[in-house]
């Protein structure tokens, strides 16, 4: 699941190519009017709330400024860095959702390894106790 920030940015990102505009050129706002457009393209239920706090993430990491004076949330812009980030990140979704089955099986495992020695260890403890004790 991509997280708000990175759909804030990717509508961003969709505007800027279909408008044929920079990333310095193009303005928004956190609005209804934003809410409504990404629950309508990825079927979420963000809240305005929520795409503020997404907001104040995309500051804080310096992907989206304030393009002029006023409100906090209004005459936003993203940052090239932040367009960067996006599209990085859009890259490495799409690679992910490549994979093929026994890959996406390869690094289940792989990201659960701990989990499989612990069953490991477990059976092969639960084999010695019952050859100890006679158990057939």
């Amino acid at each position: 699941m991509t997280v708000p920030e990175f759909k804030i940015l990717g509508n961003v990102i969709d505007y800027m190519e279909a408008q044929g505009l920079t990333a310095s050129l193009v303005r928004f706002d956190v609005d209804q009017k934003l809410a409504d457009e990404i629950n309508a393209k990825h079927g979420t239920d963000y809240s305005i709330s929520d795409l503020e706090k997404a907001v104040d993430r995309c500051i804080a990491n310096e992907w989206v400024s304030h393009k002029s004076i006023g409100e906090k949330y209004r005459y936003l812009g993203a940052t090239s860095k932040g367009v960067g980030a996006a599209r990085s990140r859009a890259r490495a979704v799409e690679i992910k959702d490549s994979r093929t089955k026994p890959k996406k099986v390869s690094d289940y495992i792989e990201d659960h390894k701990g989990w499989f020695v612990l069953l490991g260890f477990l059976v092969a403890l639960a084999t010695f106790v019952f050859s100890f004790l006679g158990v057939r």
